[in-house]
């Protein structure tokens, strides 16, 4: 006796749906992915916050724009590609261009009117702020009456 499984349409329809949305999903994660995210490095030392981006490659120095707003950090450059022959017809194109804009939530109060950015001879940002000190300290609590 040989079992034959029905043809179920709502299973059916269900898996399709699946690998849509798997399908979309990767879509989404190609597009946004790292190639387009502003990848870095922050850690705290000798009193000063340090910041310290990946290589972004084709940046240009004078789109840089760095704001404090409360204890949010934004960067924001933006990348061209290096000039190629009119002629050239790509076969491989990975790296993208454009704006790139990173958001960081600082853990600690900065002293931003101090602040110093400068890039570095790898394409790199290196951004450093003094640690406002002020803004630690033990908070005096009155005893409830």
């Amino acid at each position: 006796m040989t079992y034959e499984s029905k043809f179920d349409p709502m299973k059916e329809l269900q898996n399709l749906g699946e690998q849509i949305t798997k399908t979309v999903e990767r879509g989404i994660r190609t597009m946004t992915s790292s190639s387009e995210e502003l990848m870095l490095d922050m850690y705290e030392a000798e009193g000063k916050l340090y910041i310290c981006t990946q290589a972004i490659d084709g940046l240009v120095k004078d789109s840089i724009e760095i704001s404090l707003e409360s204890n949010l950090l934004t960067i924001a450059v933006r990348t061209e590609p290096e000039a190629t022959p009119t002629s050239a017809r790509y076969l491989l194109q990975e790296r993208r261009f454009g704006p790139v804009t990173r958001d960081v939530e600082l853990s600690v109060p900065v002293k931003g009117h101090e602040a110093r950015a400068k890039v570095d001879s790898g394409s790199r940002l290196l951004i450093t702020l003094p640690i406002d000190d002020s803004g630690f300290g033990n908070i005096t609590v009155t005893p409830v009456e």
